[in-house]
C-alpha cells in the first residue's frame, strides 16, 4: 500500500491503492487479474464484507488494486489479502474524522493557487521536471478556476518523485488532453529549487504544495466546472481510472 496515513477520512468512500511486491521488495509489473481484501478492526473483526479489486495497470508500468471503501467511524484498522494461496501480513491503518484531515477532499472547493506558467514561473525554477516538458502550464491554476470549467489539477515531479511514479502518471493525463478538451488541465512542479540543492530532502516546496497540506506526492484533483472537487486519487492511477474520473466531469 502506498503511505496515505492520515489522508483517509469518515463518511465517504475512501480509495486505498495497494501494490504486489515480489520476494526482493519489487513491484510486479502485472500480478494476479483480481484480489480480495478483508477489512477488520485491530482485533480481526470483520468490518463489511470482502471486496473484490480488478489489477489496474493501463499505461503504467507497474500493476496497482485501488480498494474503495467506506468505514463507519475514526479509528484504526487493518486489512489483508491473499495472493497465490499465501495470506498476506495486515496493513494497519488510521481513518479519521473529515474535519481532522487538512488535504482538501471530494465536496470541498480547489484552492485557486497562482501556479507557475511559460510566461511568469513565480519563482519556481524548473516550472516542469518531465523530459520535454509538459504543455500544462500556459494558465495558472486561479486562471483556470476563473474559467468555468472542469479542472484536473496535478501536483507531480516526475524527476525527484518519491515513488518513481510521477513521471508515468503525468504522462497518463496528457495521454488525455485529446479525448476530454473540455477539462482545464493544470501541472504543478512539488519543489521550487530542486537544483539548488544537492539533496532533494532540503529544497523548498512550491506553494501549492503548502496550499493543498500535501506530504507526498503525486495526487490528482478532479474538479466539477464550480471548483467543487469530484474525485481525488493519490500515488497511482492508470488511464482508465483517469478516463472515468475525466468523463464524470463532463
Amino acid at each position: 500500500m502506498f503511505p496515505l496515513d492520515g489522508l483517509l477520512v469518515t463518511g465517504s468512500p475512501q480509495r486505498l491503492p495497494f501494490i504486489v511486491i515480489d520476494a526482493e521488495g519489487a513491484p510486479l509489473d502485472d500480478g494476479p487479474a483480481s484480489l480480495e481484501f478483508v477489512v477488520t478492526d485491530l482485533d480481526g473483526n470483520p468490518v463489511g464484507d470482502p471486496v473484490t479489486v480488478e489489477r489496474r495497470n493501463q499505461g503504467i508500468p507497474t500493476a496497482y488494486f485501488p480498494l474503495l471503501f467506506e468505514f463507519p467511524a475514526a479509528g484504526d484498522y487493518q486489512v489483508t489479502t491473499t495472493v497465490d494461496g499465501e495470506a498476506l501480513d495486515p496493513r494497519v491503518f488510521r481513518v479519521s474524522e473529515p474535519d481532522a484531515v487538512q488535504v482538501p477532499q471530494p465536496g470541498e472547493a480547489l484552492v485557486g493557487v497562482e501556479t507557475p506558467t511559460t510566461a511568469d514561473a513565480r519563482g519556481v525554477d524548473p516550472i516542469c521536471t518531465r523530459d520535454p516538458d509538459c504543455d500544462l502550464h500556459d494558465s495558472t491554476l486561479a486562471e483556470v478556476l476563473a474559467e468555468g470549467a472542469p479542472v484536473a489539477l496535478m501536483i507531480a515531479t516526475p524527476a525527484y518523485c518519491q515513488t518513481a511514479i510521477c513521471g508515468p502518471v503525468l504522462d497518463v493525463l496528457l495521454s488525455q488532453e485529446g479525448a476530454f478538451p473540455g477539462v482545464r488541465m493544470v501541472h504543478a512542479e512539488v519543489y521550487k529549487d530542486p537544483e539548488a540543492v544537492d539533496n532533494i530532502t532540503e529544497a523548498q516546496l512550491a506553494p501549492v504544495v503548502d496550499a493543498y497540506h500535501l506530504s507526498y506526492e503525486p495526487v490528482l484533483f478532479l474538479a466539477n466546472s464550480d471548483g467543487t472537487i469530484a474525485r481525488r486519487l493519490d500515488t497511482i492511477f492508470d488511464e482508465a481510472e483517469v478516463a472515468e474520473g475525466l468523463a464524470a466531469l463532463t
